[in-house]
């Protein structure tokens, strides 16, 4: 990670299925280790089942995704081998290298299925984010509380609008750097359907005095404590900014603060609010 892409890891959930597995794989530099296989699955990390292992979350164009593995299916066998707990699965897809094509048994509506997955190499956090959201219906929120503006009940309100969400924290010196410059965006396009929302997991009144500390100047910002929010749209690092266009689709994902990509960023904006309104 350069030094003008400044971001606070917070943890990394979706590769083969845990954190610390994750963490192991990328070297001291913060950069991926080579040839390290991808399946680009999140596992139920809770208690073994006879069964098999149950999957969390399978990355949008991961190679699970691409081989037809969808969210809350139970992975039976790996290869021959079967499973029934998380970390089974990832030493069975650990022990092959990237490009192998990898068999592996669901059990769907009371029948086996087989599928076969061709593993990748262990993608960067940052592009594991982008390829499991860009193009994917942004998710919306239920609770959260308004810190600042007239906070939208969800994205439904946004709708044909573009959106840029800033997930932030008060403690985080890369959220005030990259501030000013989404404050700006907000003054420039505002008037044109521009939304930029600030989105935190502080409570209320910590926001309140960062945000007026960082000028952030947003059409919004909300407070959502339980973090569900940020949950949903995959942060594990702060700040992440996702770019949203007019029918609720996610165009683009920033991890970091890059100044180096603010002239593109804007110039997508540019395009999108050019886009008719759905």
């Amino acid at each position: 990670m350069t030094s003008s892409r400044i971001a606070f890891t917070m943890g990394l959930a979706l590769a083969l299925g845990t954190t610390a597995v994750l963490v192991a794989q990328h070297d001291a530099t913060g950069q991926v280790a080579s040839g390290r296989p991808w399946l680009g699955v999140e596992l139920d990390q809770g208690r073994g089942d006879a069964r098999g292992v149950r999957v969390k979350h399978a990355l949008r164009s991961s190679p699970a995704w691409k081989a037809g593995i969808r969210d809350g299916e139970l992975i039976v066998r790996v290869g021959d081998v079967a499973v029934s707990k998380a970390d089974e699965v990832i030493r069975e897809v650990g022990s092959h290298a990237p490009g192998t094509s990898l068999r592996l048994t669901l059990q769907r509506g009371g029948s086996e299925v087989v599928l076969t997955a061709l593993l990748a190499p262990l993608p960067e956090s940052d592009e594991m984010l982008r390829l499991d959201k860009v193009g994917a219906q942004a998710p919306s929120w239920k609770t959260m509380a308004a810190v600042s503006g007239a906070l939208p009940s969800g994205m439904s309100e946004l709708k044909g609008r573009v959106v840029v969400l800033d997930f932030w924290a008060t403690w985080c010196m890369a959220c005030r750097m990259s501030a000013p410059k989404l404050a700006a965006w907000q003054a420039k396009f505002g008037a044109q359907g521009l939304s930029v929302i600030g989105i935190t997991d502080d409570p209320v009144a910590e926001a309140s005095q960062a945000a007026n500390s960082f000028g952030m100047r947003y059409a919004a910002i909300g407070s959502d404590e339980t973090s569900n929010t940020q949950r949903a749209f995959g942060v594990r690092a702060l700040p992440t900014i996702f770019v949203i266009d007019k029918r609720g689709v996610i165009r683009d994902v920033s991890v970091g603060f890059d100044p180096q990509k603010e002239a593109e960023t804007e110039a997508l904006l540019t395009r999108l609010l050019a886009e008719p309104a759905p």
